[in-house]
């Protein structure tokens, strides 16, 4: 089995027209058909169901998958051997985008310092896509939110525990609380992340905290972004669940938050990372992530909810805004 026709193969698959994959990959169609004939005949499977329309068959569908990992694998041998042998390293670092984690931005700026000859490729998302980005080889580690029952396959070291406050109108009988427990929400409407976007989060609300208290939610709306949720919030749609470190950094007119008690331990903030990764750029954040463990805690957050009556949203989170895509 050659290389290239692996890549033959998954034109067709995906194109589902020899014609299409043809001319996605430069070259005419009887050449094409004949080496994934060639293909089929030396797995001795037939790959594809051939008729007015081209199907894949079943085999065809599992080897579909496996041929992805294959190309993927392959591609990333030859990017890291031609960083190697061209003198150039590269981190491609998933960051966190539900909360403002000061030791990920510590690491960045100290990692850019001790090592300017690195390309660092920072891309700011959710826990869901950076662990989907992992396990594609997209990235080669990322921050991510990981609960008792969603610790993300791979390597994962904890950095540090992310509580959540309550999001609500000024005006909300709730907000006359101290804190919000979680009794409190049996008949509130919510505003949530989808649980692709950040599987740790949805799951340590809506199964560990809110479930082992016999609370449902009622979900009135899912959103995308910490804005568009606190902008339902302000609208009077619900309310809204919000990572503690990220309240400083946010002002919205209108909007209160309180702690939300809870039973159960917090969500961890931490990096993860393939367990068969060799990089040295990813030994070398590890080791600056170490330090900084070993460093003095950051300043304790646990009353600032109680200082945070809303202001004017001003669009930006830590994050987001001083880190950038090299």
């Amino acid at each position: 089995m050659e290389f290239r026709q692996l890549r033959y193969f998954i034109a067709v698959a995906e194109e589902l027209h020899f014609g299409r994959a043809a001319k996605r990959l430069r070259m005419t169609g009887p050449p094409l058909s004949q080496q994934i004939q060639a293909l089929e005949r030396e797995l001795g499977v037939e790959l594809f169901v051939r008729g007015r329309h081209i199907e894949l068959t079943a085999a065809g569908r599992a080897f579909l998958e496996q041929a992805r990992c294959a190309t993927e694998a392959a591609n990333h041998a030859a990017q890291v051997a031609r960083e190697v042998g061209g003198g150039t390293t590269r981190l491609r670092l998933g960051y966190p985008a539900a909360v403002a984690s000061r030791c990920a931005s510590m690491a960045v700026r100290l990692y850019r310092e001790r090592f300017p000859e690195t390309v660092l490729e920072t891309v700011v998302g959710h826990t869901g896509t950076h662990l989907t980005a992992l396990s594609a080889r997209q990235l080669d580690v990322a921050f991510v939110l990981s609960g008792i029952r969603s610790e993300p396959a791979g390597r994962f070291r904890p950095l540090h525990p992310e509580r959540f406050l309550v999001a609500m109108p000024k005006e909300h009988s709730l907000a006359r609380l101290r804190a919000v427990r979680v009794e409190h929400l049996a008949r509130e409407p919510v505003v949530l992340f989808p649980r692709a976007l950040d599987p740790a989060v949805h799951d340590h609300l809506v199964v560990d905290v809110c479930g082992r208290a016999g609370v449902s939610l009622s979900v009135m709306l899912e959103a995308t972004t910490l804005e568009s949720s606190l902008a339902a919030v302000a609208d009077g749609l619900g309310l809204a669940f919000t990572a503690e470190s990220v309240v400083d950094l946010i002002t919205v007119r209108g909007i209160t938050f309180r702690p939300l008690v809870a039973t159960v331990p917090a969500l961890q903030v931490g990096v993860a990372w393939r367990r068969d990764t060799t990089s040295k750029a990813v030994q070398q954040i590890l080791v600056i992530l170490d330090e900084l463990a070993r460093g003095p805690r950051f300043p304790n957050r646990d009353s600032r909810a109680e200082h945070h009556n809303g202001h004017r949203h001003n669009g930006h989170r830590q994050g987001a805004a001083r880190v950038t895509s090299s």
